[in-house]
Protein backbone atom coordinates (compact mmCIF):
# COMPACT_ATOMS: atom_id res chain seq x y z
CA UNK A 1 0.00 0.00 0.00
CA UNK A 2 1.44 3.19 -1.14
CA UNK A 3 0.46 6.44 0.85
CA UNK A 4 1.25 10.10 -0.86
CA UNK A 5 1.07 13.26 1.15
CA UNK A 6 -1.81 14.73 -0.40
CA UNK A 7 -3.87 11.30 0.56
CA UNK A 8 -6.17 11.75 3.54
CA UNK A 9 -5.62 10.52 6.56
CA UNK A 10 -9.08 8.53 6.87
CA UNK A 11 -11.30 7.55 4.55
CA UNK A 12 -14.96 7.26 5.61
CA UNK A 13 -17.06 4.37 3.57
CA UNK A 14 -20.91 5.16 3.84
CA UNK A 15 -23.19 2.42 2.11
CA UNK A 16 -26.65 3.05 0.96
CA UNK A 17 -29.73 2.36 -0.56
CA UNK A 18 -32.43 4.86 -1.75
CA UNK A 19 -32.49 6.35 1.92
CA UNK A 20 -31.84 10.23 0.64
CA UNK A 21 -33.60 11.08 3.92
CA UNK A 22 -31.94 9.62 6.22
CA UNK A 23 -28.35 9.67 4.67
CA UNK A 24 -28.66 13.37 4.59
CA UNK A 25 -28.55 13.35 8.71
CA UNK A 26 -25.49 10.91 8.77
CA UNK A 27 -23.99 12.73 7.00
CA UNK A 28 -24.14 16.27 8.17
CA UNK A 29 -22.80 14.22 11.39
CA UNK A 30 -19.87 13.50 9.43
CA UNK A 31 -19.07 16.70 8.27
CA UNK A 32 -18.79 18.04 12.22
CA UNK A 33 -16.03 15.88 12.73
CA UNK A 34 -13.14 17.74 15.13
CA UNK A 35 -10.88 15.71 12.38
CA UNK A 36 -11.64 17.20 8.93
CA UNK A 37 -8.67 15.10 7.22
CA UNK A 38 -10.74 12.70 5.54
CA UNK A 39 -12.50 11.59 2.47
CA UNK A 40 -15.83 9.88 2.21
CA UNK A 41 -17.11 7.11 -0.74
CA UNK A 42 -20.93 7.42 -0.49
CA UNK A 43 -22.00 3.94 -2.28
CA UNK A 44 -25.14 3.32 -3.57
CA UNK A 45 -26.44 -0.19 -4.37
CA UNK A 46 -27.50 0.71 -7.45
CA UNK A 47 -30.18 3.60 -6.25
CA UNK A 48 -33.18 4.63 -8.05
CA UNK A 49 -33.69 7.65 -5.12
CA UNK A 50 -32.20 11.18 -5.16
CA UNK A 51 -29.45 10.19 -3.05
CA UNK A 52 -27.11 11.32 -5.40
CA UNK A 53 -28.57 14.72 -5.22
CA UNK A 54 -28.55 14.57 -1.29
CA UNK A 55 -24.82 13.94 -1.43
CA UNK A 56 -23.93 16.54 -3.68
CA UNK A 57 -26.46 19.09 -1.75
CA UNK A 58 -23.23 19.72 0.73
CA UNK A 59 -20.79 21.39 -1.88
CA UNK A 60 -17.81 19.55 -0.07
CA UNK A 61 -15.38 18.15 -2.12
CA UNK A 62 -14.88 15.06 0.88
CA UNK A 63 -17.59 13.49 -0.53
CA UNK A 64 -17.70 11.31 -3.51
CA UNK A 65 -20.82 9.61 -5.01
CA UNK A 66 -20.77 6.41 -6.61
CA UNK A 67 -23.26 4.15 -7.89
CA UNK A 68 -23.49 0.45 -8.49
CA UNK A 69 -25.12 -0.41 -11.64
CA UNK A 70 -26.35 -3.76 -10.23
CA UNK A 71 -28.42 -4.21 -6.58
CA UNK A 72 -26.55 -6.77 -4.46
CA UNK A 73 -28.94 -6.84 -1.72
CA UNK A 74 -25.87 -6.29 1.17
CA UNK A 75 -23.91 -3.27 2.29
CA UNK A 76 -20.80 -5.63 1.22
CA UNK A 77 -20.41 -5.07 -2.00
CA UNK A 78 -20.47 -1.10 -1.49
CA UNK A 79 -18.11 -1.58 1.37
CA UNK A 80 -15.89 -3.39 -1.04
CA UNK A 81 -16.20 -0.60 -4.07
CA UNK A 82 -15.67 1.98 -1.13
CA UNK A 83 -12.47 0.11 -0.31
CA UNK A 84 -10.90 0.06 -3.43
CA UNK A 85 -11.20 3.48 -4.13
CA UNK A 86 -9.83 4.28 -0.82
CA UNK A 87 -6.79 6.28 -0.17
CA UNK A 88 -6.55 6.95 3.30
CA UNK A 89 -4.37 4.94 5.90
CA UNK A 90 -7.28 4.62 8.24
CA UNK A 91 -11.12 3.00 6.79
CA UNK A 92 -13.96 4.11 8.90
CA UNK A 93 -17.63 2.81 8.10
CA UNK A 94 -20.57 5.23 8.85
CA UNK A 95 -24.39 3.86 8.44
CA UNK A 96 -26.91 5.90 6.54
CA UNK A 97 -29.32 5.49 9.55
CA UNK A 98 -26.13 5.98 12.07
CA UNK A 99 -25.01 9.48 13.98
CA UNK A 100 -21.70 10.13 14.96
CA UNK A 101 -20.74 12.50 17.58
CA UNK A 102 -18.17 15.31 16.94
CA UNK A 103 -14.92 13.38 18.01
CA UNK A 104 -15.38 9.97 16.79
CA UNK A 105 -12.90 9.97 14.55
CA UNK A 106 -10.21 11.63 16.47
CA UNK A 107 -10.61 9.28 19.38
CA UNK A 108 -10.66 6.42 17.24
CA UNK A 109 -7.59 7.60 15.24
CA UNK A 110 -5.82 8.87 18.97
CA UNK A 111 -6.73 5.14 19.82
CA UNK A 112 -5.49 2.93 17.34
CA UNK A 113 -2.04 5.05 17.02
CA UNK A 114 -1.47 5.04 20.60
CA UNK A 115 -1.99 0.92 20.81
CA UNK A 116 -1.08 -0.31 17.52
CA UNK A 117 -4.15 -2.17 17.21
CA UNK A 118 -5.38 -3.16 13.75
CA UNK A 119 -8.89 -2.36 14.35
CA UNK A 120 -10.40 0.13 16.95
CA UNK A 121 -14.05 0.18 17.92
CA UNK A 122 -15.92 2.82 20.01
CA UNK A 123 -19.30 2.15 22.32
CA UNK A 124 -22.28 2.49 20.17
CA UNK A 125 -26.27 3.51 22.02
CA UNK A 126 -28.36 1.18 20.11
CA UNK A 127 -31.95 3.16 19.73
CA UNK A 128 -34.64 1.39 19.22
CA UNK A 129 -38.80 2.55 18.82
CA UNK A 130 -38.60 2.04 22.64
CA UNK A 131 -35.71 3.70 23.32
CA UNK A 132 -32.48 3.55 24.11
CA UNK A 133 -31.92 -0.02 24.29
CA UNK A 134 -28.35 -0.09 25.97
CA UNK A 135 -24.45 0.16 24.69
CA UNK A 136 -22.56 -1.69 22.61
CA UNK A 137 -18.94 -2.22 22.55
CA UNK A 138 -16.68 -3.78 25.41
CA UNK A 139 -16.08 -7.32 25.46
CA UNK A 140 -17.69 -9.59 28.48
CA UNK A 141 -16.49 -11.80 30.54
CA UNK A 142 -15.18 -14.75 29.22
CA UNK A 143 -15.62 -13.50 25.43
CA UNK A 144 -13.63 -12.88 22.70
CA UNK A 145 -14.37 -10.79 18.99
CA UNK A 146 -14.49 -14.76 18.03
CA UNK A 147 -18.67 -14.69 19.30
CA UNK A 148 -18.90 -10.81 20.13
CA UNK A 149 -20.24 -8.09 17.79
CA UNK A 150 -19.86 -4.41 17.58
CA UNK A 151 -21.47 -2.62 14.39
CA UNK A 152 -19.45 -1.64 11.66
CA UNK A 153 -20.23 2.41 12.22
CA UNK A 154 -17.69 2.08 15.45
CA UNK A 155 -14.92 1.02 13.78
CA UNK A 156 -11.98 2.56 12.41
CA UNK A 157 -8.89 -0.01 10.82
CA UNK A 158 -5.81 0.54 8.98
CA UNK A 159 -6.27 0.05 5.21
CA UNK A 160 -3.79 -3.07 5.01
CA UNK A 161 -6.05 -4.82 6.97
CA UNK A 162 -8.50 -5.97 3.94
CA UNK A 163 -4.70 -6.93 2.27
CA UNK A 164 -4.21 -9.50 4.90
CA UNK A 165 -7.75 -10.55 5.48
CA UNK A 166 -9.70 -10.12 2.46
CA UNK A 167 -12.20 -7.99 1.34
CA UNK A 168 -16.07 -8.58 2.74
CA UNK A 169 -17.61 -11.27 1.94
CA UNK A 170 -20.39 -12.62 -0.43
CA UNK A 171 -23.87 -12.73 1.94
CA UNK A 172 -25.26 -15.13 -0.33
CA UNK A 173 -22.40 -17.54 0.44
CA UNK A 174 -22.19 -16.99 4.08
CA UNK A 175 -23.46 -18.68 6.98
CA UNK A 176 -22.93 -15.16 9.58
CA UNK A 177 -24.12 -11.38 8.44
CA UNK A 178 -21.53 -10.15 6.29
CA UNK A 179 -20.18 -7.25 9.29
CA UNK A 180 -20.01 -10.16 11.89
CA UNK A 181 -17.74 -12.51 9.52
CA UNK A 182 -15.85 -10.51 8.57
CA UNK A 183 -14.75 -9.16 12.37
CA UNK A 184 -14.72 -13.16 12.93
CA UNK A 185 -12.18 -13.18 10.36
CA UNK A 186 -10.14 -10.21 11.13
CA UNK A 187 -9.81 -12.07 14.57
CA UNK A 188 -9.06 -15.39 13.33
CA UNK A 189 -6.12 -14.23 11.51
CA UNK A 190 -4.95 -12.95 14.77
CA UNK A 191 -4.75 -9.20 14.09
CA UNK A 192 -5.58 -7.14 17.25
CA UNK A 193 -8.64 -5.39 17.94
CA UNK A 194 -9.48 -2.69 20.97
CA UNK A 195 -11.86 -0.99 21.77
CA UNK A 196 -11.97 3.11 23.01
CA UNK A 197 -14.36 3.22 25.86
CA UNK A 198 -16.10 6.28 25.02
CA UNK A 199 -19.30 6.94 23.34
CA UNK A 200 -19.28 8.20 19.55
CA UNK A 201 -22.13 6.35 17.79
CA UNK A 202 -25.74 6.63 17.76
CA UNK A 203 -26.97 3.47 16.11
CA UNK A 204 -31.12 3.36 14.61
CA UNK A 205 -30.94 -0.55 13.74
CA UNK A 206 -33.34 -0.83 10.47
CA UNK A 207 -34.40 -4.18 11.69
CA UNK A 208 -35.87 -2.83 14.80
CA UNK A 209 -37.37 0.37 12.74
CA UNK A 210 -38.43 -1.22 9.99
CA UNK A 211 -36.58 1.83 7.64
CA UNK A 212 -37.43 1.14 4.55
CA UNK A 213 -40.69 1.48 5.13
CA UNK A 214 -40.80 4.98 6.70
CA UNK A 215 -41.74 8.26 5.05
CA UNK A 216 -41.49 10.39 7.66
CA UNK A 217 -40.76 11.44 11.33
CA UNK A 218 -36.98 9.82 11.22
CA UNK A 219 -36.21 9.35 14.41
CA UNK A 220 -32.90 10.62 13.87
CA UNK A 221 -33.71 13.95 13.52
CA UNK A 222 -34.26 15.20 17.13
CA UNK A 223 -31.00 12.89 18.20
CA UNK A 224 -29.24 15.35 15.56
CA UNK A 225 -30.57 18.11 16.19
CA UNK A 226 -29.62 17.92 19.76
CA UNK A 227 -26.24 16.62 18.42
CA UNK A 228 -25.05 19.74 16.65
CA UNK A 229 -26.28 21.87 19.04
CA UNK A 230 -24.96 20.29 22.76
CA UNK A 231 -23.31 17.05 21.88
CA UNK A 232 -21.81 16.71 25.66
CA UNK A 233 -25.31 17.04 26.58
CA UNK A 234 -26.70 14.66 24.46
CA UNK A 235 -23.48 12.26 25.69
CA UNK A 236 -24.62 12.78 28.93
CA UNK A 237 -28.72 12.12 28.41
CA UNK A 238 -27.80 8.64 26.30
CA UNK A 239 -25.38 7.46 29.21
CA UNK A 240 -27.76 7.80 32.00
CA UNK A 241 -30.50 6.51 29.77
CA UNK A 242 -28.34 3.08 28.81
CA UNK A 243 -27.40 3.07 32.59
CA UNK A 244 -31.02 3.14 33.59
CA UNK A 245 -31.90 0.42 30.66
CA UNK A 246 -28.56 -1.76 32.52
CA UNK A 247 -29.65 -1.31 35.95
CA UNK A 248 -33.57 -2.49 35.17
CA UNK A 249 -32.12 -5.49 33.05
CA UNK A 250 -29.93 -6.77 36.36
CA UNK A 251 -32.96 -6.59 38.53
CA UNK A 252 -35.47 -8.16 36.47
CA UNK A 253 -36.41 -11.68 37.47
CA UNK A 254 -35.65 -14.09 34.03
CA UNK A 255 -38.04 -16.52 33.92
CA UNK A 256 -37.05 -20.10 33.93
CA UNK A 257 -37.68 -21.28 30.35
CA UNK A 258 -35.56 -18.05 28.80
CA UNK A 259 -32.97 -18.41 31.14
CA UNK A 260 -32.40 -22.59 29.78
CA UNK A 261 -32.87 -21.26 26.34
CA UNK A 262 -30.30 -18.02 27.00
CA UNK A 263 -28.00 -20.77 28.68
CA UNK A 264 -28.43 -23.51 25.67
CA UNK A 265 -27.75 -20.48 23.26
CA UNK A 266 -24.43 -20.22 24.83
CA UNK A 267 -23.18 -23.60 23.66
CA UNK A 268 -23.32 -23.91 20.08
CA UNK A 269 -20.72 -20.84 18.90
CA UNK A 270 -18.09 -22.40 21.08
CA UNK A 271 -19.01 -26.21 19.16
CA UNK A 272 -19.19 -24.82 15.76
CA UNK A 273 -15.56 -23.17 15.97
CA UNK A 274 -14.31 -26.16 17.57
CA UNK A 275 -15.67 -28.45 14.83
CA UNK A 276 -15.11 -25.47 11.65
CA UNK A 277 -18.06 -23.18 10.75
CA UNK A 278 -16.69 -24.10 6.87
CA UNK A 279 -17.15 -27.89 6.94
CA UNK A 280 -19.30 -30.07 6.16
CA UNK A 281 -22.35 -30.86 6.77
CA UNK A 282 -22.48 -27.88 9.19
CA UNK A 283 -21.82 -25.48 6.52
CA UNK A 284 -24.78 -26.33 4.24
CA UNK A 285 -27.22 -26.33 7.31
CA UNK A 286 -26.10 -22.85 8.90
CA UNK A 287 -25.88 -20.98 5.07
CA UNK A 288 -29.44 -22.30 5.20
CA UNK A 289 -30.40 -21.16 8.68
CA UNK A 290 -29.00 -17.50 8.24
CA UNK A 291 -30.25 -16.97 4.77
CA UNK A 292 -33.96 -18.46 6.26
CA UNK A 293 -32.94 -15.12 8.76
CA UNK A 294 -31.93 -13.11 6.34
CA UNK A 295 -34.96 -13.23 4.63
CA UNK A 296 -37.09 -12.28 7.65
CA UNK A 297 -34.69 -9.71 8.65
CA UNK A 298 -34.85 -8.09 4.98
CA UNK A 299 -39.18 -7.89 5.60
CA UNK A 300 -38.71 -6.18 9.22
CA UNK A 301 -36.90 -3.26 7.48
CA UNK A 302 -39.42 -2.63 4.90
CA UNK A 303 -37.50 -4.49 2.01
CA UNK A 304 -38.97 -6.50 -0.91
CA UNK A 305 -38.13 -10.19 -1.10
CA UNK A 306 -34.62 -11.05 -2.19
Amino acid sequence: MSLRPEDPRVSVIVATYNRSATLRLALQSLLQQDSADFEAWVVGDACVDDSAEAVASFGDPRLHWVNLPVNSGSQAEPNNEGLRRARGRYVAFLGHDDLWFPWHLSGLLARIEETGADLVHSLTALLGPRGNEGIAGPLGPGRTYRNHHVPPSSWLHRRELVEDCGPWGEHRKLNLPVDTEFLWRVHRRGKRIECRRELSVLKFPSVWWGTYAMAGDYPQVPYLRALLDEPRELHRRVLLEAAAVLAQQRHAAVPAHRALWSAMRLIPPQLLDAYGRDRWPLAPLLRWRFQRDRRRWRRWRGLPKA
